[in-house]
């Protein structure tokens, strides 16, 4: 009702962006956050005038974060079991194979959140994915950032669920080209970071003599003394798509080296965002290595001592299997 009697989009956006989402980055709980997205974004479509883009850019965006966040749960589940339940020399491919499934599900939820986000960047600002830099009023930029984050979002979401919708790969230089409209000091590096992230992950994309992912590197060093390490987040998330576990161990060390003193308090919900990107990477090494999450955000598998083996007390066979060879790989759909 509060929509309704708001009366039109414009006055939506205005009220959603210089209340809602301005107050909203000052709050460090992500999921109380992306919980409202997901009332505002159903009462935000059902506006009886034009879409309030702009509002619907964030709600969509911060909608995004739940689906994200129960995909992580769901792809840790599947990774648990896979590599807990082998250590006894069989793998239950059932709980592998219902928890994969399960991860599909909202990847693919979270993937639509996201791209209605992009659909609504584009709709509220044309030409910003062709190069051809629109108008845009300072106070919407955050909205413009967040809708470039989401459009990269979307195709990884839509990638690891086995491509159901379709986000086309070429995504990331679209979301390149409208980075460039953003001035990059101002957003933390993270337009940079975005760039450099697309011609890292789509080949043959980056300038002549441009080295991707030395750039990005510089980017999320620039992002880390801002304030707000988002650029950082982008860079681990890429790293760990392109399996560079190197460059993602080497993100998380630079994540956590930031002292918590010099954040913004201004942006720490997206801060605080990055900081979940980070852990769930660090909890995809560690659940991979040691059949658990991460213990302490920083401490790395690498570091760890190689695990001690402890002796068979069952001679190699499971006490509580039913004695029928049972399937060890996980299903091709798993992300």
């Amino acid at each position: 009702m509060l929509f309704v009697s708001v009366g039109c989009a414009a006055k939506v956006d205005r009220f959603t962006l210089d209340r809602v989402v301005k107050r909203a980055g000052a709050i460090d709980d992500l999921v109380m956050v992306c919980e409202l997205g997901v009332s505002l974004a159903h009462g935000l479509r059902a506006l009886p005038r034009n879409d309030p883009h702009r509002a619907l850019i964030s709600a969509e965006t911060v909608a995004g974060v739940c689906a994200q966040q129960d995909a992580w749960e769901a792809g840790l589940s599947a990774a648990r079991a896979q590599a807990n339940l082998g250590q006894l020399g069989i793998v239950r491919a059932a709980e592998v194979t219902d928890a994969t499934l399960a991860a599909d599900r909202h990847h693919t939820l979270a993937a639509g959140r996201f791209e209605r986000a992009w659909g609504h960047l584009v709709a509220q600002h044309p030409g910003i994915d062709t190069g051809t830099c629109p108008s845009i009023r300072s106070r919407d930029e955050v909205a413009v950032l967040l809708g470039l984050v989401s459009g990269t979002l979307a195709l990884l979401h839509d990638r690891a669920a086995g491509g159901p919708l379709g986000v086309p790969l070429d995504r990331p230089l679209l979301v390149a080209r409208g980075a460039a409209c953003l001035e990059d000091a101002r957003w933390w590096s993270t337009p940079s970071a975005l760039q450099a992230g697309a011609w890292a992950t789509v080949p043959g994309s980056a300038p002549e003599g441009v080295d991707p992912w030395a750039l990005l590197d510089e980017a999320a060093a620039r992002g880390d003394t801002s304030g707000t390490r988002v650029a950082r987040a982008v860079q681990v998330l890429l790293a760990s798509n392109a399996g560079r576990t190197a460059d993602v161990e080497a993100g998380i060390r630079a994540f956590v080296a930031v002292p918590p003193a010099s954040l913004d308090p201004e942006w720490v919900l997206l801060d605080r965002y990055a900081a979940t990107l980070v852990l769930h990477q660090s909890d995809v090494l560690w659940t991979a290595h040691s059949g658990h999450r991460t213990e302490q955000l920083g401490t790395l598998p690498s570091d760890a001592a190689p695990a001690e083996t402890g002796p068979d007390w069952f001679g190699g066979d499971d006490p509580f299997g039913s004695g029928v060879e049972e399937e060890t790989a996980p299903p091709e759909s798993a992300p």
